[in-house]
């Protein structure tokens, strides 16, 4: 009874949730298609309600501060931007339902990094 009462408590108070593992992460995503913006979306998902969505502006690498909830089990809603599926590591944008392909990536500057990149290549539109 004490191994089965253990298990139970460790369920209910101890187990983090699925949301919870995309806190602290950084996401590139992109399609093989071109598209306006000339360089992938990037975001990193602050905490469990904030995520940063990097873009470039006057070749300097800017984010907007979006919230996000998760809509479905593995699918969270950026605001005014679109839907990322964590499980398939989708990005479907909401402006023409365009699909990208994500990958998470090992830290968060590598975001400016490579943004920085399309900057000096001159491909930010």
């Amino acid at each position: 009874m004490k191994i089965l009462f253990s298990i139970l408590f460790y369920l209910i108070f101890c187990s983090t949730s699925l949301s919870d593992e995309i806190i602290g992460k950084s996401i590139k995503c992109e399609t093989e298609r071109e598209t306006t913006r000339g360089y992938p979306f990037y975001f990193f998902f602050e905490n469990s309600t904030n995520v940063k969505s990097y873009f470039i502006k006057d070749e300097k690498v800017k984010f907007f501060n979006k919230k996000y909830v998760e809509i479905k089990s593995n699918v969270f809603d950026i605001q005014h931007t679109g839907e990322i599926d964590k499980k398939k590591l989708i990005f479907t944008l909401f402006k023409g339902r365009r699909e990208y392909d994500c990958i998470f990536l090992s830290s968060k500057e590598i975001i400016n990094e490579e943004l920085k990149e399309f900057i000096k290549l001159g491909l930010s539109k």
